[in-house]
């Protein structure tokens, strides 16, 4: 009767150790999981809140019922942006656009342009850009 009770407490203990074992390994794995993306969220906030986009220049072409938009925006914030990922939305529609440079480093200008925005003369338009982190700045313009 002894060796049994000494044979059941090791097997349990064995079971035991493999099962904290697998624990163990599957809350590190999670753990370093979490860390990993707490680290790369603070990044994404710590680059929106550090961008700063400034509109310098706007001018319009108004066309027979629709215009062309011309804008240069520059970059007063520290992060380097890239325009190519950029979204230009004029009264709710994105619209594709043409730039003038690539990246955007801090400091530094870029000219973006729109064709066939609908609209003609002596219309009011919303235009929201949209960098590639989030950061989103908007205009209201008038076609003249």
């Amino acid at each position: 009767m002894g060796f049994s009770t000494v044979a059941a407490f090791s097997i349990i203990f064995v079971f035991s150790l493999i099962a904290f074992g697998l624990m163990y390994s599957t809350v590190a794995d999670i753990a370093k999981t979490y860390s990993a993306e707490l680290g790369e969220k603070k990044e994404r906030i710590e680059d929106t809140s550090n961008t700063n986009l400034e509109i310098t220049g706007i001018t319009t072409t108004p066309l027979t019922g629709t215009h062309n938009l011309s804008f240069t925006l520059k970059n007063a914030g520290t992060p380097t942006l890239h325009p190519e990922k950029f979204d230009i939305i004029i009264d709710g529609l994105r619209y594709d656009f043409a730039y003038s440079t690539t990246p955007l480093y801090p400091g530094t200008e870029v000219n973006f342009s729109v064709s066939d925005v609908p609209g003609g003369i002596n219309t009011t338009h919303r235009l929201k850009v949209v960098a590639e982190n989030g950061y989103s700045l908007y205009l209201e313009y008038q076609v003249t």
